[in-house]
């Protein structure tokens, strides 16, 4: 039996969470739908909008490890699921990237008033649309996660609780450091950096309908 073999089958904590680590960073950095809403957020608002777009995998992840988890030995037969939650998240993605060319042209007095309280549900339905976390569970998460839970009930927790911190962790630096960033930026470049990051969120929306109609 290989490392690799041991891992998936009789994982100890430390390996779950040494795994945990390492995945949670990989997918906490990777350009993606939330990462760009982050971004989206933190300059419309302010670190604070974005931190509660970066949460959101707090709520929605929940019952997307469960449902993968159980999907997990039936994935290849989950096309059919996978194209519409591309096209699903496509439709998302292209409302929120209108939205934001929309906008009207920010100021850096206006930034920090209270109108970020939809960016929390901004995040949880950017999320439970975009087909990476439910396609990363089901493929690569629910494996360790099977495996943990034949060891023993609470093996899980070493995993998804070093996971989500790692990843959830990640997307709060991002947007901090984004939010720093609008100290040298002016009104104007600040509304470029919102148009850019909306059209990257529509070339997102893009590349879903492309990989839903080739999963058909």
């Amino acid at each position: 039996m290989d490392a690799l073999d041991a891992l998936l089958v009789e994982p100890t904590a430390w390996a779950l969470v040494s795994a945990a680590l390492i995945m949670g960073l990989g997918e906490g950095i990777k350009p993606g739908p939330l990462n760009t809403l982050v971004i989206t957020e933190t300059l419309q608002h302010d670190w604070r909008a974005g931190t509660k777009v970066a949460i959101s995998p707090l709520i929605t992840d929940a019952p997307i490890i469960t449902i993968s988890a159980c999907m997990w030995s039936q994935a290849t037969s989950l096309s059919g699921v996978e194209a519409f939650m591309y096209l699903a998240g496509a439709a998302f993605l292209t409302w929120l990237g209108i939205d934001g060319i929309r906008s009207a042209s920010p100021t850096f007095d206006n930034l920090e008033s209270p109108q970020d309280e939809h960016s929390l549900r901004r995040g949880v339905i950017t999320n439970l649309l975009n087909p990476n976390p439910w396609m990363f569970w089901t493929l690569a998460g629910a494996p360790f996660m099977v495996a943990a839970w034949n060891q023993s009930p609470w093996m899980p927790f070493a995993y998804v609780i070093p996971f989500l911190s790692m990843l959830i962790g990640v997307k709060i630096l991002i947007a901090v450091t984004f939010h720093r960033s609008k100290d040298w930026m002016s009104d104007g470049g600040l509304l470029w950096a919102i148009r850019v990051s909306s059209l990257a969120l529509l070339a997102l929306a893009v590349l879903f309908v492309l990989q839903g109609v080739s999963t058909l």
